[in-house]
């Protein structure tokens, strides 16, 4: 989920949008990133090496976006709808977590990080919808 997310931010990234939304997305690209890291972490340090397969063996095929044709608006609440996802996989994640663990507080942090890219990230598309969207760079 994290390597979609990954490449979705990447994509946003290359947007022409309004600094906060560019500072937004630079946030979630890093997230993922470290996110995927801690993740990949704890998987490792619990998985079955008898049952279990390596993280770097799950691939994904690449995003189909073209910068020239892409439809900002789209992919900012693909994003948008992405980190919902990723909440709910957390939150059910949780409910399998010994509470005091040390892999349920890196979980909570992930949690609330996340929860707050995603209401930032959403106000901001919501803002684009409704044509109250300032701030775009304008080059003369």
């Amino acid at each position: 989920m994290y390597k979609r997310q990954e490449s979705l931010f990447r994509s946003a990234m290359g947007l022409d949008t309004s600094s906060k939304l560019r500072r937004i997305c630079s946030n979630g690209y890093m997230m993922a990133l470290l996110f995927k890291k801690d993740v990949g972490n704890m998987y490792e340090s619990i998985k079955s090496n008898l049952d279990d397969g390596e993280l770097s063996s799950i691939v994904r095929s690449a995003d189909d976006f073209d910068g020239e044709s892409i439809d900002q608006h789209a992919l900012l609440s693909e994003i948008a709808l992405h980190q919902q996802t990723i909440l709910e996989e957390y939150r059910a994640l949780l409910t399998q977590l010994d509470q005091d663990s040390d892999a349920a507080r890196a979980c909570s942090e992930h949690m609330d990080k996340l929860a707050f890219l995603e209401s930032s990230l959403t106000r901001e598309v919501s803002g684009m919808r409704d044509g109250r969207h300032e701030g775009l760079s304008i080059v003369a």
